[in-house]
């Protein structure tokens, strides 16, 4: 079974929400993309790591901790490539991780979003990766909703790649 279009299958499941939201970024919105809760559903999460799976490039897959772990899960599981999940903050107990995963200098990683508006989150995420000698090639992202995440990629020198653009949805 297919989901049909990704764009129709948010719009008919609810997960455009229109009212007074505040984004990661910070700003305000009067409209929400919630892919987390569509990336829970197991036809959704299916197709679209599918659909994602050949345009990774990197020889690993990163995300961001919370709402691109199943995304990088399914995208791994596609490929066969190893997952790396980096922490939004580093933790203060156990090891003491900034990510999970394993990562090699000089290794070259392809990074999965749910939703990019600014970038800021994972162009954090990608700064710190630099620090480690590992470079990102490309974000590969459900629905950019073009509030600057791609000049900020590429500003850093990595490609954005959207399945789905905003203007899709509204």
């Amino acid at each position: 079974m297919t989901i049909g279009t990704i764009e129709n299958f948010l719009l008919e499941n609810g997960n455009i929400k229109f009212g007074k939201f505040k984004l990661a970024s910070g700003k305000e919105s009067d409209y929400y993309v919630d892919i987390k809760s569509a990336l829970l559903n197991p036809k959704f999460l299916s197709e679209i790591s599918k659909k994602a799976a050949p345009l990774v490039t990197g020889e690993k897959i990163a995300c961001v901790e919370l709402g691109a772990v199943p995304l990088g899960v399914g995208i791994s599981l596609e490929t066969g490539k190893d997952l790396i999940i980096l922490r939004k903050e580093k933790k203060e107990h156990g090891l003491g991780k900034d990510f999970e995963g394993k990562l090699d200098m000089g290794e070259t990683i392809t990074f999965v979003e749910d939703v990019t508006t600014t970038g800021g989150s994972v162009v954090r995420a990608i700064t710190k990766l630099n620090e480690m000698h590992v470079r990102t090639d490309r974000v590969i992202v459900v629905v950019d909703r073009k509030e600057g995440a791609r000049e900020a990629l590429e500003y850093q020198g990595v490609e954005l790649v959207s399945l789905v653009d905003i203007d899709k949805l509204r």
